[in-house]
């Protein structure tokens, strides 16, 4: 059993809680701590200054917390997800006291400028090991000349698992979690304007569609509107066709398997902003029993078969077509979808898994296998 310190954002339903809780199902003593709630507790202005200038009365409260939770633990692995204002300094400290330092990235950081801080980029080299799952990005990794681990995204198999909505309004023949982007919004559209009320409609929950609805946005929604977009053009107005789909906002826990469990088929967009092959969703929809529809990608082939475990489309006219198509042939889409979830099983694509066999390769032996 080895000790574990566990940096992240660690509210539930966070993919950094899902993987911190999955190294304690393998037996190792795992302290969290959440080092995104100290910016929670500031003022929206206050988080900026002090996050672009990556100093200020929470980057220091966050790297004594670190020294002082490892000087308690003294443990054998210091975990980092996602961390974006460690000091080199702490991750040198956390390697003097013994400690196996490893940085895993979730998103992509070398291809988008906005996802990078400054003492993230001064603290990587710092790390032992360096885990990414953004294998488009591995090269600017290995300039780094540390020692790297591939490790691709995942489900919970507590979180995402079949779950029905006890809300029949949840329930959909086509269902999509996830952010705006104008691509989305485009697809979204085309397929809104197939799927009838007959076949069940069309369930939109996520961040940033709200201006669809009203046709207007604040200068802060703005901002945030055009990193999400990249160079890709878009227009502040409604879009009554997509508003009439819009649910909700983010959903986590249980409330988000229930999304996504109510959708007969999920889409899996894969973003525009960066090259990405594959995303959390490509394993949590089929997790819950629906139906995965997404990009085609060399990674999504590689992770599912085509037409037997899930479903891909290069074109608004294929995503279409197939939408139709699994609309109206329910025994074909149950098919895939009951296949697709044993893919997620028995190929070992959970966080459980993924861990398990990241430390592997680490030399950390896991005690509840």
């Amino acid at each position: 059993m080895a000790r574990i310190l566990y940096l992240g954002e660690l509210s539930p339903g966070q993919t950094a809680r899902m993987r911190m809780d999955a190294l304690q199902r393998l037996g190792h003593q795992v302290v969290g701590i959440d080092t995104v709630q100290p910016w929670r507790r500031v003022s929206w202005m206050n988080r900026q200054w002090q996050r672009r200038l990556s100093r200020g009365a929470i980057v220091r409260g966050i790297n004594r917390c670190v020294r002082a939770g490892a000087l308690a633990l003294r443990p054998d692995l210091v975990w980092a997800d996602k961390q974006e204002f460690l000091w080199p300094s702490t991750v040198e400290a956390l390697r003097q006291r013994g400690a196996l330092t490893l940085h895993f990235t979730p998103d992509p950081y070398f291809s988008l400028a906005w996802k990078q801080t400054p003492l993230q980029t001064r603290a990587l080299p710092c790390y032992d090991v360096l885990a990414y799952c953004k294998a488009y990005e591995r090269q600017q990794y290995e300039a780094i000349g540390t020692t790297l681990l591939e490790l691709p995204l995942g489900f919970c198999e507590q979180q995402h698992r079949p779950l029905p909505p006890r809300d029949p309004s949840w329930c959909a023949a086509v269902g999509f979690l996830g952010g705006w982007e104008p691509r989305r919004q485009q697809l979204l559209r085309a397929v809104a304007a197939v799927v009838t009320a007959a076949d069940g409609g069309v369930n939109i929950w996520g961040g940033h569609w709200d201006f669809l609805r009203t046709g207007r946005a604040g200068l802060r929604s703005r901002l945030i509107l055009g990193q999400l977009a990249g160079a890709e053009p878009y227009a502040i107005q409604a879009d009554p066709l997509i508003a009439r789909c819009l649910r909700g906002d983010e959903v986590y826990g249980d409330a988000y398997a229930q999304a996504l469990s109510g959708a007969r088929i999920g889409l899996g967009f894969l973003r525009r902003v960066c090259p990405d092959q594959h995303t959390t969703r490509s394993f949590e929809i089929p997790a819950c029993g629906s139906l995965l529809l997404a990009d085609r990608s060399p990674e999504h082939q590689r992770l599912f078969a085509e037409g037997v475990e899930a479903e891909f489309f290069s074109s608004a006219e294929e995503l279409v077509d197939k939408v139709r198509f699994y609309c109206r042939h329910e025994s074909a889409r149950a098919r895939i979808a009951a296949a697709g979830r044993r893919r997620c099983l028995s190929s070992g694509y959970s966080y459980r898994h993924r861990l398990q066999s990241a430390l592997q390769t680490l030399g950390v032996a896991s005690p509840g296998v």
